[in-house]
């Protein structure tokens, strides 16, 4: 089997590759799942029939999105590395050992409390609370309009501080 070597659309990876190598690592954060994307994305538009990939008006909108929804597919299925909780708000350091085990306690809680949610609302309060994403970046990825990412986010915190603080108040 002979490999044609298409030099224009080789050129074209060299100008977008870094592109998209950003988007992806702004949406999975990690480091390895962004280069990882990013080769993917690569490979599947190299395995694209040329003729289809000369048919699009511009291939680097074409890669760009098709990065963006590889990398919500990765993060809906849960093999993105995100921070975890822990990481994005770390146990202090300089307390007792008895507020750490409350702090690290009420981290589990609330880590568990947001796997509970929807898959829209677990997706926005990742995006924002833990990834520290804006909500135009937000919107954006989820193809909301950015007042209903504002909202959304609004009933999700109050719900979570709803069931936090039955928790709370239980001692469950």
């Amino acid at each position: 089997m002979q490999l044609t070597v298409d030099k224009t659309f080789l050129n074209q990876i060299d100008e977008i590759r870094d592109k998209i190598f950003r988007i992806t690592k702004r949406i999975l954060v990690s480091q390895e799942e962004a280069e990882d994307a990013t080769q993917e994305v690569i490979v599947k538009l190299w395995q694209m029939d040329a003729s289809k990939r000369n048919g699009f008006k511009s291939i680097e909108a074409y890669s760009v999105t098709m990065a963006k929804n590889y990398c919500l597919d990765r993060l809906k299925s849960k093999q993105a590395q995100n921070l975890s909780l822990d990481e994005r708000f770390g146990v202090p350091t300089t307390d007792s050992l008895q507020k750490k085990i409350e702090h690290k306690d009420e981290l589990t809680w609330v880590g568990l409390l947001i796997d509970r949610l929807p898959e829209k609302e677990r997706m926005i309060i990742q995006l924002r609370e833990i990834e520290q994403y804006d909500f135009d970046q937000i919107a954006s990825i989820l193809n909301l309009p950015e007042g209903t990412v504002r909202v959304y986010l609004s009933r999700i915190r109050k719900k979570l501080r709803k069931q936090f603080i039955e928790i709370q108040s239980h001692g469950i």
